[in-house]
Parts: structure tokens; C-alpha cells; sequence
């Protein structure tokens, strides 16, 4: 597949978690299983679509620095759900922090600092 399907893919996994992360931040708690799903399913798409543009700058075997910031990224933004249901008060310091891992993914993903 293209580089260009891999990047469309990466970007709509990208709306639908943060969307699902939205959701989960605000709704009740009976209410969350299909975000729950919607965040897995996202989480997974983001992860096969990177690996796949990986693939397609032929860096799958020589990983730059910036690869593991993007899955550290990618990892703390998996576990964020865990901590909205443990910790539903911290709502908002999630919801802020999240947003910024989005945006240092976003730089990290642009500008590949130590590639």
C-alpha cells in the first residue's frame, strides 16, 4: 500500500482516539464501553498505520529517536482511559495533557528531531 494510505490511516486514527478520549473524559461511566472499543480500534489503527509509513520511508529497520517518542506517545495515550475510570476527577489535567502529547507527536512526527 501507499505512503499516502498509511498517512490518511494514521490521521483518521488519530481523530477518532482523541475523540474517544473526549468522550471518556465526560461521560458517565456506564456509558463508555463503545468509546472503550472506539479507542482500542483507534489506538490499533494509529500503531499498524506508523509502522506501515515506517515501512514506506524505509526506516523499518533503522528507527530514529523520534520512532520511540511517537510510541511512548502512543503508549501514555493507550493508558489514559485507565486512568479517567480509576480517576474520573482528573478529567481535565488529562484532557490538557493529552493535547500536549498530541502536540509533541505532532512536532516529533514533522520535524524528527534525532533522525
Amino acid at each position: 500500500m501507499s505512503y499516502e494510505f498509511y498517512k490518511i490511516l494514521h490521521l483518521i486514527g488519530l481523530v477518532t482516539l482523541f475523540i474517544s478520549l473526549g468522550a471518556l473524559a465526560y461521560i458517565p461511566l456506564e456509558k463508555r464501553k463503545p468509546f472503550m472499543i472506539i479507542h482500542g480500534v483507534s489506538s490499533l489503527v494509529m500503531l499498524v498505520a506508523g509502522f506501515g509509513l515506517l515501512a514506506r520511508l524505509g526506516m523499518a529497520r533503522d528507527m530514529g529517536g523520534w520512532v520511540y517518542v511517537k510510541i511512548a506517545i502512543w503508549l501514555a495515550l493507550g493508558a489514559t482511559p485507565v486512568i479517567l475510570k480509576r480517576k474520573p476527577q482528573l478529567a481535565m489535567p488529562v484532557t490538557l495533557i493529552s493535547i500536549a502529547l498530541g502536540a509533541l507527536a505532532a512536532y516529533t512526527a514533522i520535524l524528527k528531531p534525532g533522525a
